[in-house]
């Protein structure tokens, strides 16, 4: 009797576990900073803010970054850069620089919840189709064959899914994770992959792309080891390229020299 009223209470207890995790995904997931309807962002270069409709009465707020051209002279292309789980456009804004400086235009976005943006999700799928209309404003302005996604964290995901969706010109995901389902195996192993309403198939997504793909991982990154690139990389086989940064940790790839010259050398 005793080992059955300590079976039925761990039960009891997963259960309640459980259902605790299944409810606060989003607060798990999604770490935005709000910023007010009036706030005026501020950056060392010029830019354009736009609300993208995403649905009706939905907008996404977002900051458009333009290289300069000789007059008629096209640029390269433009860059859809997909941020993290936390922050907002006004701490993301300053990756414009390396790409603007490399010719290219940039577009970054801030998911619903995140700085300006308003509204909340409550499934992966409001998540992707957000990043599609985002992919639709732009391809409105540039051709598909232009843009270039990059991704970073919780964006190498939403870029993931856009990109090999819509034949993106190149995919670059920093700090990539495998999948939504493998981190939550790796943060709650007792939950059953059914409840994980965020799976994020990375992987899958991955395995069935037609074109390269550059990862980038920090060899210090304790938040998303290493390991998910490597592991993703074995899908892609000979269509993809990772490039390991000694110094790098989760948050500061960006500020790697190695990262830079990479990029720059790939945009050429």
């Amino acid at each position: 009797m005793k080992l059955l009223a300590v079976l039925g209470a761990l039960v009891l207890v997963w259960a309640a576990l459980s259902a605790w995790y299944y409810f606060r995904q989003e607060s798990l997931i999604f770490q935005p900073s709000v910023l007010p309807a009036g706030h005026r962002f501020a950056f060392n270069r010029p830019f354009e803010e736009h609300d993208i409709e995403v649905e009706e009465g939905v907008t996404l707020n977002s900051l458009l970054f333009r290289a300069t051209k000789a007059e008629e002279a096209p640029g390269p292309g433009v860059i859809l850069y997909l941020h993290g789980n936390a922050g907002d456009l006004q701490s993301w804004g300053y990756h414009a620089d390396l790409y603007v400086d490399a010719g290219y235009d940039f577009l970054i976005v801030d998911y619903r919840g995140y700085g300006k943006s308003r509204g909340r999700y409550s499934s992966e799928a409001q998540l992707h189709q957000d990043v599609q209309r985002v992919w639709e404003w732009l391809a409105w302005q540039y051709d598909h064959g232009s843009i270039v996604v990059v991704g970073y964290s919780l964006g190498s995901a939403l870029g993931a899914r856009v990109a090999c969706a819509n034949g993106a010109r190149q995919l670059v995901l920093l700090a990539p994770f495998y999948s939504g389902r493998d981190i939550g195996r790796r943060v709650a192993p007792w939950l059953p992959p059914s409840l994980i309403r965020y799976p994020m198939r990375t992987d899958s997504v991955l395995a069935a792309c037609e074109f390269p793909v550059t990862l980038v991982h920090g060899e210090r990154d304790v938040t998303i080891p290493p390991e998910a690139s490597r592991r993703l990389l074995e899908l892609l086989g000979d269509r993809g390229r990772l490039v390991l940064l000694p110094g790098a940790g989760h948050q500061d790839i960006a500020e790697q020299p190695e990262f830079q010259a990479m990029m720059r050398e790939l945009l050429r």
